[in-house]
């Protein structure tokens, strides 16, 4: 993890200069040479994003790794097939969490014993008021889907704006209430675990049928020779937005296979218009796939 996120200098530095633990950190993730380091220093637990996770998910584990009690994943959504590929390859357990800079890191995770973390959740409150709003700001029930709202002390109260042309200037990051809004979909169930389902403005509109991309890229992730994907809104005439998917793979497969498993798979609106497979997905510093940079390609 880059030092200059959020991640890293919360749960990564000093979580473990708290606990008086130590901390390996690389200048820079290399797949290949990662499980030799993990079997030089031998490490109880990894901080990781989804992008390393799958990556390493092609690489058998050294006997060393059963010293790590887990894989923490954080910073952007986690398939539960990478998750699963993942432990099936390696042996080690993913713990999911969900967090933002907003919230000084961390905001909810699955709990550290085994048993009790569930698949495709990222887990339960820490430490910060969490609820599942509708529109209007009010509490949803468990399994209704709105946006995820936080209340609590470390949650930012405002924004600096710079925009190089005046002074700066604040904007309150919560309502009246004290909720900050964070842009991003869920559920809660009935004991608290949190599901989220993606980001507000990724959400597709087609012809006015919603479609979320990581549920078209669960899918796609299911097939066994696909290492990423990322799904996007394209523009369209008359239906205003279809998804296109961007593929990665591990082995040779092509667009036509790839559309009839989603075909098996997917109502007929959720499919994927178009399914480039491609070398590699655009990933920033942090290991989130550049979807901005994906859209501006379509709009070319």
């Amino acid at each position: 993890m880059p030092l200059f996120h959020v991640n890293a200098q919360v749960m990564g530095l000093l979580a473990t200069a708290v606990s008086g633990a130590s901390l390996v950190i690389d200048r820079r993730f290399d797949a290949d040479a990662y499980w030799s380091r993990v079997e030089e220093f031998r490490p109880t637990w990894l901080n990781a994003v989804p992008a390393v996770l799958a990556s390493l998910a092609q690489r058998p584990a050294p006997r060393s790794a059963e010293r790590v009690r887990f894989a923490r994943s954080a910073s952007a959504p986690l398939a539960p097939e990478i998750a699963r590929k993942f432990t099936e390859r390696t042996g080690i357990g993913v713990l999911e969490t969900y967090g933002m800079s907003e919230a000084a890191g961390q905001i909810t995770a699955n709990p550290v014993e085994t048993a009790a973390r569930r698949t495709g959740s990222v887990g339960l409150p820490v430490g910060v008021e969490l609820i599942v709003a509708d529109a209007e700001g009010s509490p949803l029930g468990p399994g209704q889907e709105g946006e995820v709202l936080l209340r609590g002390p470390q949650i930012v109260s405002d924004y600096l704006e710079l925009d190089g042309e005046g002074p700066e200037r604040t904007r309150r990051a919560r309502d009246t209430s004290g909720w900050l809004r964070t842009g991003d979909l869920g559920t809660l169930d009935e004991a608290g675990f949190l599901y989220l389902a993606g980001r507000a403005d990724d959400v597709i509109n087609r012809g006015g049928e919603k479609i979320y991309p990581q549920e078209v890229e669960n899918v796609l992730l299911s097939h066994p020779a696909v290492a990423a994907v990322a799904v996007v809104g394209a523009p369209h005439e008359r239906l205003g937005q279809v998804p296109v998917a961007f593929v990665t793979t591990t082995r040779n497969t092509d667009a036509e296979a790839l559309s009839a498993w989603c075909a098996q798979r997917l109502t007929r609106y959720k499919r994927p218009t178009v399914i480039e497979v491609t070398d590699a997905l655009p990933l920033g510093p942090t290991g989130k796939v550049l979807r901005r940079a994906l859209r501006a390609e379509l709009a070319r």
